[in-house]
């Protein structure tokens, strides 16, 4: 049940790794069934059952569910993100994360230069190096 419950959880929660300690709930879970006196076995099995998942399953997963880039180098992978404008509900310095809301969805973001609280901020793109992170500037009055 525990299990189900984490994995479910990763629904609601971004970053794609919570799946996975489901994942090792349900292999101690099996083991329980097995040898339920076994409560080390079992804190043996949840510990490698994450790792091993969590090592093998996650770069395959996040390729599925991410998705590649279809643009060229250099280019946005999604234009409609760039220019959007969205709300930050704390302060951020260059380079803090913070989680946004855009188009119904949360989104990690970053913020190139301070941004204040309970502002409207611009995406300015995605981060090169992790395509679901968004980067944030100041809006620009146009």
């Amino acid at each position: 049940m525990v299990g189900l419950a984490v994995s479910l959880s990763e629904l609601v929660l971004p970053g794609f790794v919570i799946l996975f300690f489901g994942l090792g709930c349900f292999g101690a879970a099996v083991l329980a069934a097995a040898l339920p006196d076994a409560y080390a076995a079992q804190v043996a099995t949840f510990i490698v059952v994450t790792l091993l998942s969590l090592a093998t399953l996650r770069k395959m997963a996040m390729r599925v569910f991410v998705g590649k880039s279809e643009a060229a180098p250099g280019e946005e992978r999604d234009q409609n993100f760039v220019k959007a404008r969205v709300v930050i509900d704390q302060d951020l310095a260059p380079g803090q994360e913070t989680q946004v809301r855009y188009r119904g969805s949360v989104w990690r973001a970053r913020a190139t230069e301070h941004l204040t609280a309970n502002t409207e901020v611009e995406i300015a793109g995605f981060d090169h190096a992790d395509k679901s992170c968004l980067i944030l500037k100041v809006l620009k009055p146009s």
